[in-house]
């Protein structure tokens, strides 16, 4: 023998509560009461549907702000930007004839003196 559950209501106890549903509001209401339920719960949902497009929307808006501002802070060029040639070397390298030229230092001939006096 099944029992019929839904919602932990034994098979008695959902007969007493369509009993009472019955003599509450008769033959005749029921259809009206079992479309007005319907309808909220329809309503219901779509609210809670709306409520996660938002939410979703939102998490969306915050994530794109969130890759612009890394871009912006790792000065890489947006995704859909095309890709800029450069001209010349990408780093602040010293070529080599400025790397071979070393800074000359004059000395100070009163520094030379004082040492001697």
């Amino acid at each position: 023998m099944g029992v019929i559950l839904f919602l932990d209501v034994s098979g008695g106890e959902l007969l007493v509560v369509l009993l009472f549903v019955l003599l509450f509001f008769g033959s005749k209401g029921i259809p009206d009461v079992a479309r007005t339920m319907g309808r909220t719960l329809r309503q219901f949902r779509d609210a809670g549907a709306e409520v996660q497009r938002e939410i979703e929307k939102g998490a969306s808006d915050v994530k794109k702000g969130f890759e612009e501002q890394r871009r912006t802070f790792r000065m890489e060029p947006p995704e859909h930007a095309a890709p800029q040639k450069s001209t010349g070397p990408a780093t602040a390298e010293a070529s080599p004839e400025q790397k071979d030229t070393a800074p000359s230092v004059k000395a100070d001939p009163k520094a030379g003196e004082e040492a001697a006096g």
